[in-house]
């Protein structure tokens, strides 16, 4: 594992009273306490280590900006593990992300023998396999809480549970990770003795150098629980939280903590750090992260949501099937230093980021009872959650993404401008696509201005957005914001009248 700091809740609380506090110290601190971690959490979900590392820059600014409004200080992390969330749902839902992905290099503790990248190898297969046997919130749940050291209580607050529902998800998914575990490691070490085991085991592919399929899993499981022979030397193996320690650690860029320091703190980036702020908006009574539900309704009817709707279905769709889709199951069969692998192996059958968030899940469901389809985020209040549960959306959308080659995309160069007063008034922002071709519209405005204009421009063209505004003495700023993620200042110059000579008050009394 990585050597990440150990929680203590105290510290959280002092942390997050000290970042609402304004210390400048504190969000070096959150990060030096936090980043590795929620870099890993970010990677996993997005497999990306250019787009994981916006996403924790994202959450760790919304922190820094809404943290005075979050009430429950000590759950300080499962807020943070919440922002980070959202920001990771927000890039799977994008229909512009790029489909190739660049893994991040993986953590290494030290250096390590062939003995002991063989044993590594050989334990990542055992879990990887368990794992595939999991459904999505299952293994979300383990991730959180067995890697990540949250209790069943902050999972919960994460992925939008009340405590009892957290409790029931966690229970049952260690359980049925710890079978598996155990039938995977009798099929692998004591197999000798039972020549129906043997069969399965050989069937199923056991000894080879790639993770077992999910339905070898259970039917592994399914013999072991059945087979006296096998359960009486059905030893349990190490601890599930200690084999997920061999699991990779995706390596978090060592430039990250100045992006965020610099966007947190550079008055220049104020219109970023207003813009991010403003996305990760609202936030319930509880001061926690609001997302508004895009997803269709499948039978056209309408669910009430809770104000703590952490993730809506369509969100909760894409994470539930892709959250281990890098760390989890995704491995080097040379011990590769990618933290994210090549795809493939046990869980080909799991869908890829990459694919619309409302895609299927993998239809060998291990119980048979329940949906086969992702299971649905529920969301939740604070502080006492009630759960809303709605279904997903009909998956129309499982198609492969086409492979056709797109235009490449560009970036957005925008201006600034100054409106002059007092009263109404008016300028214009300048923008400009930079290597390649760049869609974008204005998206609102702050500060009491209007502004208009959008299109589609070519590498090197320009546009314009028109703003108006009242100024009023003696002025201020103002920022707009574009749906490509850039926002533009406006200054408003309001100069108050001359007044008489004298020290007479303004009124002339």
């Amino acid at each position: 594992m990585s050597g990440w700091p150990s929680f203590e809740r105290a510290d959280d609380e002092r942390l997050a009273q000290a970042l609402a506090a304004g210390d400048p110290s504190a969000l070096i601190q959150v990060m030096d306490r936090y980043a590795a971690r929620l870099y890993d959490y970010c990677h996993a979900l997005l497999r990306d280590q250019e787009q994981a590392a916006g996403a924790l820059h994202d959450a760790l600014i919304a922190a820094y900006a809404h943290v005075s409004v979050l009430r429950e200080p000590d759950r300080f992390r499962a807020w943070l593990y919440a922002l980070v969330r959202n920001e990771c749902m927000r890039r799977l839902r994008d229909p512009n992300r790029p489909a190739e992905r660049h893994g991040a290099p993986e953590v290494e503790e030290g250096f390590l023998d062939e003995a002991e990248l063989a044993r590594r190898q050989e334990a990542r297969r055992l879990v990887h396999s368990a794992l595939g046997t999991l459904r999505g919130r299952e293994r979300e749940s383990i991730d959180l809480m067995l890697r990540h050291g949250l209790d069943t209580f902050e999972v919960g607050c994460v992925l939008g549970l009340d405590g009892q529902e957290s409790a029931d998800l966690t229970g049952v998914a260690q359980a049925r990770l710890d079978e598996a575990l155990a039938a995977v490691h009798l099929a692998r070490t004591g197999r000798s003795g039972c020549p129906e085991l043997a069969g399965i085991a050989q069937e199923g592919g056991v000894g080879g150098t790639r993770p077992l399929q999910p339905p070898a899993v259970r039917a592994l499981v399914q013999h072991v629980a059945s087979c006296p022979v096998c359960g009486s030397r059905n030893e349990r193996t190490a601890p599930a939280a200690r084999l997920l320690q061999v699991l990779p650690v995706a390596m978090m860029p060592t430039d990250l903590r100045g992006h965020v320091m610099a966007t947190a703190t550079d008055a220049a980036l104020a219109g970023d750090l207003s813009y991010i702020a403003h996305r990760a908006e609202p936030l319930d009574e509880w001061g926690w992260p609001l997302v508004v539900d895009r997803a269709p309704k499948p039978d056209g009817g309408g669910e009430r949501r809770g104000p703590r709707a952490l993730w809506p279905a369509l969100a909760a769709a894409a994470a539930v099937i892709v959250i281990v889709a890098g760390a989890f199951f995704v491995m080097s069969g040379r011990g590769g230093t990618s933290a994210q692998g090549p795809a493939g192996g046990a869980t080909e059958s799991v869908l890829d980021p990459s694919t619309p968030p409302d895609s299927e899940e993998p239809s060998d469901s291990p119980t048979p009872t329940q949906s086969e389809t992702p299971t649905p985020t529920p969301t939740t209040t604070t502080p006492t959650p009630t759960p809303t549960r709605t279904r997903k959306p009909s998956s129309e959308a499982t198609t492969p993404r086409p492979t056709f080659t797109t235009p490449r995309t560009g970036r957005l160069s925008v201006g600034s401008c100054t409106i002059q007063g007092p009263g109404p008034g008016s300028c214009t922002i300048g923008v400009r696509a930079v290597g390649g071709t760049v869609t974008w519209g204005v998206a609102g405005a702050t500060g009491g201005i209007s502004a208009s204009g959008g299109g589609t421009l070519r590498a090197g063209q320009s546009g314009s957005i028109r703003v108006t505004g009242n100024c009023t003495p003696p002025g201020g700023r103002g920022t707009v914001i574009l749906t490509t993620g850039n926002t533009g200042g406006v200054t408003l110059v309001c100069p108050v009248d001359d007044d008489p000579p004298g020290d007479g008050d303004p009124q002339g009394g």
